[in-house]
């Protein structure tokens, strides 16, 4: 009987042992789309520690601005060769690397708002397809995250599609500046420096860039004095880490994870929300901006060009073309199509 109290009390002084050792701790080094001053880096500093407070230090970020480490196109190949750990940055930055990564990251005037985008990957499957594609590559897609939808700076009234013709435009390329093209605009190729540049100069008659925050906050309205909401490009950014990484935390860790990811992303669904607020008030008080809406006509028609689009990226690979189905499966169940 002594022998047993013994042993019992041995095994409950190991089980408690292991019961206070924490979870191996795993180092991330991630690195975001933007600089370090920027609304988006400065929140996921935060979630960050936020995290690693809540896993008791098994998820330890550390967070680095754009161009740090790599250029934001290398990222991925980064993270391949033990550069980085993960990355919080768009898909369309590796369009050069799989047509799909083009598809996913931009949603250009598929939806009438950033909420029935988002819940594409919610309710429509996107995020199951962003997760598949995603580990071709070695990468676990952790959720999306939000971003506003853009307008294009102009230095001339664009109200409807057809007022796009002949109108140079700065675009980086990609799903945007095909359907751009295909409403008749004529195509520049600028960094984003060059345009402010150009549009004060009148080589551009408008660029395809950002958010009104951003374009203001760029001084793409110095000269540019009407902002258009055409709906011609609603891009997608994410945050995804090493699969190997991923798979070597616990299941509590990984569930603290995803919901840091979402609540990064209501967080700055709310902060640039009203950075937009702010710039657009700015930008008609003290810019003289004027803001101008495509009409539900206009939409209708950019959402049919869509579709020509999506027609020929889809054919470019199975997986750009399962995200194409799935896009137009649930814009059919929304009656969008």
């Amino acid at each position: 009987m002594q022998l047993d109290s013994t042993l019992k009390g041995v095994a409950l002084g190991a089980l408690a042992l292991c019961l206070a050792i924490p979870a191996q701790a795993e180092s991330f080094k991630m690195q975001t789309f933007l600089g370090a001053n920027a609304v988006t880096t400065k929140a996921f500093e935060e979630m960050a520690a936020e995290l690693k407070t809540a896993t008791g230090g098994e998820v330890d970020i550390q967070v680095f601005p754009s161009g740090a480490v790599v250029g934001p196109r290398e990222t991925m190949d980064a993270i391949e060769n033990g550069l980085l750990d993960g990355q919080y940055t768009g898909p369309t930055f590796f369009a050069g690397k799989d047509p799909a990564m083009a598809v996913l990251g931009d949603t250009l005037s598929a939806y009438p708002d950033t909420a029935t985008r988002d819940e594409w990957f919610t309710k429509g499957g996107g995020l199951e397809l962003g997760r598949k594609l995603y580990a071709k590559y070695d990468l676990h897609m952790i959720c999306n995250v939000y971003w506003p939808q853009e307008q294009i700076p102009s230095t001339v009234p664009i109200k409807t599609i057809g007022d796009f013709e002949g109108v140079k435009i700065r675009a980086p390329g990609g799903l945007p500046s095909d359907l751009l093209t295909r409403a008749g605009a004529s195509l520049v190729n600028l960094t984003p420096a060059d345009a402010i540049n150009a549009l004060e100069t009148g080589v551009l008659d408008a660029s395809d860039l950002a958010s009104v925050g951003l374009n203001v906050a760029f001084g793409m309205h110095t000269k540019a004095k009407y902002s258009v909401l055409a709906r011609h490009s609603m891009p997608v950014t994410e945050m995804s880490v090493s699969k190997a990484k991923w798979d070597k935390l616990s299941d509590d860790s990984q569930a603290k994870f995803e919901q840091a990811c979402l609540d990064l992303s209501a967080t700055l669904k709310a902060r640039l929300t009203e950075q937009d607020e702010a710039a657009i008030k700015k930008a008609r008080d003290e810019l003289g901006v004027t803001f101008l809406e495509f009409g539900a006509e206009d939409a209708a028609r950019f959402r049919e060009m869509l579709l020509e689009v999506w027609a020929d990226w889809g054919a470019k690979g199975p997986d750009a073309q399962a995200i194409v189905d799935s896009h137009k499966a649930y814009m059919k169940s929304l009656g969008l199509l």
